[in-house]
């Protein structure tokens, strides 16, 4: 199962230089399978040739935002690790989909970090426990209702930031 992720992160080196960045990818499987691991090695490999990246756990991504918000003059801690994590050229939304869903986290946070990444064609990964279609369903329910428009969207964001591959295996935490 690892092979094709393999093959792509290899890939993936060779061409980052290109004109046209490789895309990401969206990395989903089983709790414990080994996929944050697999990226952070990329990510290293990418270190060695002076290539930035971020690796953001999204579910306390979203809480230290929340609160940055309200503790620094003017929120400017806010907009800097807002703007740091859209303007970083490689980016890992990590346990995406494990998150409490908000309106806000959803279209003001990921909906701008996504749009922004994709206009620049900076190469964006994600992990999850869930397939894009049951991150789907995640993203269209809010508190206030369903909402399955803005949920297609930030799908269709992803889709066009990162190659979907699954990762099946046992638990390696155990």
């Amino acid at each position: 199962a690892r092979i094709p992720i393999i093959k792509y992160f290899k890939e993936f080196i060779d061409n980052y230089n290109n004109e046209e960045k490789p895309k990401g990818i969206y990395l989903n499987g089983s709790f414990g399978s080994g996929k944050t691991y697999l990226i952070a090695a990329l990510f290293n490999e990418m270190a060695k040739k002076g290539v930035r990246s971020i690796l953001v756990y999204y579910p306390d991504f979203l809480v230290s935002l929340k609160s940055s918000m309200f503790s620094s003059e003017s929120g400017s801690d806010f907009y800097d690790r807002l703007n740091t994590t859209k303007q970083v050229p490689l980016l890992l939304l990590d346990d995406i989909g494990a998150e409490n869903l908000t309106q806000w986290s959803r279209d003001e946070i990921i909906g701008t970090i996504l749009q922004y990444r994709m206009d620049e064609k900076l190469p964006t990964f994600f992990t999850s426990n869930l397939d894009l279609k049951q991150l789907e369903e995640h993203f269209s329910m809010t508190s206030s209702g369903i909402d399955k428009i803005k949920a297609k969207r930030i799908i269709e964001r992803i889709m066009f930031l990162s190659k979907e591959f699954k990762l099946t295996s046992q638990n390696r935490r155990k």
